[in-house]
Formats: C-alpha cells, structure tokens, sequence
C-alpha cells in the first residue's frame, strides 16, 4: 500500500500536466475570443436581442425574416394599435432560428401576442452552410435559451460553428482593424445603431430597417422562388409547430401574416403564389389558426406598384413600410377588439 509521502509525490508529477493542460486551454479560448472579435463586424442582430433587455416591455412580438425586417416599422405600428411592440424579424432567420430567438425573448418579456411573419421560401430553401447557420447563435446572450439553441442546432454543426466562428469571416481579414475600432467606440458598447453599415438605409429602432426610396433605382429582375410543395423541408414545420406550442404553453396569441409583394410580382406568378396560399391555409387551419396573406389585401388599402420596393421579391422602401406598418397596427388593434372583418382587409 502506498504511504503519504508516495501519494504526495504522484499528487505532485500531476499537477504540471493539469496545470499545462488549463493554461494550453485558456491559450486557445483567448486567442480564439481575440479573433472573434477582430473578424466578425457588428451586427443589427447584436441590437436586436439588446432590445429585449433594455428595460422595455412589448406586448407584441415580431418575428420572421427580411421582408419583416424591412416592412414592419413597430413605431408605424404601435401608433396605430395603441400597443407596445419590438421586430425580431432578420434576413436569414429559418424556423429553428426564429423558435430560440422567440424563446430568448420571452425570457425577459411576456407578450401577449407573437406576429409570425411567413416567407414561404424560407419553408423550401434549406439554410446555407458557414456563417449564416451561427448568425444568431453567436449574438445570443449567456442564458438557458442559448444553451438549448446550442444543444438543438449547434452542436450538429461544423465544429467550427461553436468554437471558431471567426473562421467563416476571414475573407474579412482587411477590414478587421475597422472592425476593432467600431467595437472599442463608446457607441458599439451603448448599442447605437451609428455603428452599423446598413447600404442604402439606416436601422431606426426596434429591429426596423429604413431603405431609402431612390428615384431611377434599378430593382433588377423577378428573383422569387416559385412555390413547389415537395420542396418543403420538414423542419420547417416541425420549428413552426414548436412555435405554436410554445406560445400556447404561455398564453401568447400566434397570428401568421404574409406581407405583401409587389402586384406586378403576384400578377406574373399568380399560379405559385396561390398555390402557396393554400397550403399554408389548410395548414394553419389544422392547427386553429388564421392565415393573414396579404398579398390578398384590398387593393384599394394600399398602392402596391414597384415605387414603393426595392426589388421584385418583396422587400420595402422606408416610405412604404410605414404606410403598410400604419394598416398593419389598425388590422392587430381590430384583432385585440374582436372587431376585425375579414372582408375589410381582404378578398381572398
């Protein structure tokens, strides 16, 4: 049997090897937390979630993906609902992305009403790989929602995704000492948007977008995906219905919206977009719930020529945002009332 002074020796000869192996660990976080932050510019994202932690309170809560992100204006919104809302609606957000952003956000609110805005392609393309995958991961805060997010997503991922995502930003080598400057600013660290390079816009608030209107902007060409029902993913669904049970676990309304194209878009694929139409009506309908499309609105409620767009697939100028933000409070404020008539707002 091994005396005292044996254990002590052995105890002894061990510890180096600990010692090296914490210090060679510590090397490696540091130097990949150093990279992180040189090569990953800032992000609205980071913003964003931010908003949520802020010391306001939102009764409503937007989530989806561009289109959102550029045509839901919550000011515009609120005005006209007499409510309280924030946009968590960002560009390549899916619907795994959008069920932890949602779980994230009712960490630190309790909204009574969730607004998913529904871009059909996002229910056929599957994400790409690399930088996209992590976008938002990367910008959550430590919390039990990212540790899931981490367990449900991450971890299936490249290695990289969880442990060197400066990897996929390093074409942005050259920029990096602009990146570090941006972040040392008093402005990065206070969450102003000033930080931000948002070509041909600004971030207002609240997740908002404003693209500038240009006279003789070229919008370039019809670039939607036709709609083909066997092209949906299956997580998709699945993400979407993780949605729904989350909000009716918590007492929380899901309304599902479409925001609208252009007409001269819907008139060109008016096949694909009615067949989209009724997929995701039969859908919601299985589930209880009302699909608000609103490529169908009234025309007479808005003006839908290209003026008010940027490009064909769908995504609006600040000016016409607020304008469809304004009839996008009116119609959730009749929904909170119970005075909403389909019929009001809709012809399909």
């Amino acid at each position: 049997m091994p005396n005292s002074n044996q254990e002590a020796g052995r105890f002894h000869k061990w510890l180096p090897k600990w010692l090296k192996a914490f210090l060679f660990l510590a090397l490696c976080i540091c130097i990949t937390s150093a990279l992180n932050y040189g090569f990953i510019p800032p992000s609205s994202v980071r913003i964003n979630l931010h908003n949520l932690r802020n010391g306001e309170t939102y009764d409503t809560i937007f989530i989806g993906t561009s289109h959102g992100q550029y045509g839901i204006d919550p000011f515009s919104v609120d005005a006209a609902s007499g409510g309280s809302s924030v946009s968590l609606c960002m560009a390549d957000a899916y619907p795994d992305d959008m069920y932890h952003i949602l779980r994230l956000a009712c960490e630190t609110q309790s909204p009574s009403r969730v607004v998913y805005e529904l871009d059909p392609s996002y229910w056929m393309n599957g994400q790409r790989s690399g930088s996209t995958q992590i976008f938002f991961y990367q910008e959550f805060p430590a919390s039990r929602s990212k540790f899931f997010y981490f367990l449900d997503k991450i971890i299936n991922l490249d290695f990289r995704s969880a442990l060197a995502p400066w990897s996929y930003y390093r074409n942005l080598i050259g920029q990096v000492p602009d990146h570090i400057r941006r972040k040392q600013s008093t402005a990065y660290k206070n969450y102003d948007p000033s930080v931000l390079e948002i070509p041909g816009g600004r971030y207002v608030g609240r997740g908002f977008i404003y693209r500038d209107r240009v006279a003789g902007e070229d919008k370039g060409t019809f670039n939607n995906i036709p709609w083909d029902e066997s092209q949906v993913k299956p997580g998709a669904e699945l993400y979407f219905n993780r949605i729904d049970a989350f909000c009716r676990k918590n007492g929380i309304e899901l309304t599902v919206i479409t925001t609208p194209v252009p007409q001269e878009t819907l008139d060109k694929f008016a096949g694909s977009y009615e067949q989209s139409h009724q997929y995701f009506k039969n859908l919601l309908e299985g589930l209880g719930l009302e699909y608000y499309n609103f490529n169908y609105m009234k025309p007479e409620l808005m003006d839908r020529s290209m003026e008010g767009y940027w490009d064909y697939d769908g995504h609006m100028d600040g000016i016409k945002a607020q304008e469809f933000s304004t009839l996008l409070g009116s119609f959730l404020n009749s929904l909170d009332q119970g005075s909403l008539t389909h019929s009001d707002y809709f012809i399909n």
